[in-house]
């Protein structure tokens, strides 16, 4: 009993860095470039000058927080080195997010994926995300304008997955679990710097020709404005295994989300269907989980989905005084599926079952090795799916009529 109690084994929050985001690039001699964004607790929140790493920062979330990149062969490797000049125990417990660049990601991920899933310090609800270009020049330019910390970003991040459906808002955990069969296939938060961001003459914007429709065909770094924080965050990165593949842009996001149930609210746009000039914009959501059924025993595979959506009509042009409400409905159905059924044969292409059929295919099998000779990958690629989308709209808006 005299060895039970005591506090040899304490750690001192003195004695630590804390990491609110961990970056990863490919760099020379197949060694990789580890970016983290250390807290600085004294710092934070005050907006005070001294961030570390770039002379340039100048945000309050920036100016509480270290920015260190070292190179190594794998991350525990470039902890223990920055600890060397951090003069602090780098901690992951309150680590945010982690950032893949985009050649590393399409090298593979497995061996980071493989420390970070066994370290005690790492929290399965961290978010995952992919980079456009290279992760610590994002880190380095993440600004944000309206937070004190990157925590509470990140979060903010996080929320606008459920309110507007901009990405797929993928966790350490849903991704780790997205890999534990061949069959399945994963997602992260595509991320980019947008170029344009720092301009100042909107004439100086090219607007995209998917606008003119009402299609926000656009993904993170194609968004034309002017100024606010460079980095966005809009789009998918899909991954076949550890590898990414392919990115989804905002529409397809929705789309994707809408077809495997995790789709809450949003905005779509639709052409008028008595004046192919007027947009309508509605705000959609999910009615019930979608319904889904695959035959296997058909060779195509037969993949069948009906999806229950509803929503509100909040903006139009040019619309009637007493609009058609079959009419708008099913010009909408027309349109998400005609989306749907185009990212669907994107992913097909690429083999890069998204949307999780293959959990509905292999309640056919009885064994595991009767599904795994199957070859699923191969067979979806070849599917044919039957998508039947059932819109109905709630409300008009507050107004009857349109204002003369």
């Amino acid at each position: 009993m005299l060895f039970t109690p005591g506090c040899w084994d304490r750690r001192e929050l003195e004695e630590q860095a804390f990491v609110e985001a961990i970056g990863i690039d490919q760099a020379k001699n197949q060694q990789m470039a580890v970016t983290f964004r250390i807290s600085i607790p004294a710092k934070t929140g005050l907006g005070q000058s001294g961030g570390g790493g770039g002379g340039s920062e100048g945000s309050q979330a920036q100016k509480s927080t270290l920015r260190t990149t070292v190179v190594a062969p794998n991350v525990p490797d470039a902890m223990v080195l920055a600890s060397a000049y951090v003069n602090r125990e780098l901690n992951l417990m309150h680590t945010k997010t982690i950032i893949f660049g985009e050649s590393f990601a399409k090298q593979g991920i497995g061996s980071v994926l493989n420390f970070l899933s066994r370290y005690r310090e790492m929290r399965r609800n961290v978010i995952v995300c992919v980079a456009k270009g290279e992760a610590h020049q994002l880190i380095a330019a993440n600004a944000p304008d309206l937070e004190k910390s990157y925590t509470r970003y990140w979060e903010g991040v996080m929320i606008l997955k459920g309110k507007l459906g901009l990405h797929p808002g993928t966790l350490f955990q849903n991704f780790i679990a997205s890999l534990e069969t061949a069959d399945k296939t994963g997602a992260m938060i595509y991320l980019a710097q947008n170029a344009k961001s720092r301009g100042q003459d909107p004439n100086d914007l090219e607007p995209p020709l998917s606008f003119r429709k009402g299609n926000l065909d656009i993904k993170a770094g194609e968004i034309p404005r002017l100024s606010g924080n460079p980095v966005e965050f809009l789009g998918t990165a899909v991954f076949k295994n550890d590898k990414l593949t392919d990115t989804l842009n905002f529409t397809e996001t929705q789309a994707y989300l809408i077809l495997n149930g995790t789709y809450r609210t949003g905005s779509f746009n639709i052409q008028d269907p008595g004046n192919k000039q007027n947009i309508i914009t509605l705000e959609v959501k999910q009615g019930t989980p979608p319904m889904i059924s695959v035959d296997t025993s058909e060779d195509p595979v037969q993949i069948r989905e009906v999806l229950s959506l509803e929503g509100d009509l909040i903006a139009a042009e040019g619309i009637l005084d007493t609009p058609d409400l079959e009419l708008l409905e099913n010009a909408f159905n027309e349109h998400i599926k005609e989306v749907s059924l185009a990212m669907l044969e994107k992913l097909q292409k690429k083999e890069a079952d998204l949307v999780g059929y293959s959990q509905y295919a292999k309640r056919n099998f009885l064994t595991k090795q009767q599904w795994s000779d199957y070859a699923w990958p191969q067979k979806f690629k070849d599917a044919e799916i039957a998508l039947n989308f059932e819109f109905k709209l709630r409300r008009t808006g507050l107004q009857g009529s349109p204002p003369r």
